[in-house]
């Protein structure tokens, strides 16, 4: 009795972890707007959270984080390149919000990243933006030199 109580446990999860490796992932786009004053509260870690952009840069010399209120998104000088585009572009891709892919996030039981590829965009001008290849920086990775 002990044994198929086992058996049928195993059956039930190996079942279950077959079809959560199976969902499609998707690639999305996220708009990033440097000029925007829109706020956010940011917590810094002991417990206190202050007002900041809700877009944000840091530029180091290997890697460019893009920051969108708590999330952030990595871009490695070295190993992407900046693809400058036309802003009719924006019509051909699915364009998300940062709701969207905190939704993902906390739906995701396997604490995977749900998401192929994010790339973030940045308007540069009335005619051009900019594509960034990025890396989301979550609970499941770090970035590794």
């Amino acid at each position: 009795m002990y044994r198929m109580k086992n058996l049928t446990l195993l059956l039930l999860l190996s079942t279950f972890f077959c079809f959560a490796q199976k969902q499609e992932k998707e690639t999305v786009y996220l708009l990033f707007d440097n000029m925007n004053e829109d706020k956010c509260n940011v917590e810094d870690g002991s417990g206190n959270s202050e007002k900041l952009n809700k877009y944000r840069k840091l530029n180091d010399t290997k890697i460019s984080y893009l920051i969108i209120c708590n999330e952030y998104f990595a871009y490695d000088y070295k190993k992407s390149k900046v693809d400058t585009c036309s802003i009719n572009i924006l019509a051909n891709l699915k364009i998300v919000d940062l709701a969207y892919i905190e939704k993902k996030k906390s739906e995701n039981v396997m604490r995977y990243n749900p998401f192929k590829k994010i790339y973030i965009i940045e308007k540069i001008s009335d005619t051009k933006v900019i594509k960034y290849d990025v890396t989301w920086i979550g609970d499941w990775n770090m970035i590794r030199d």
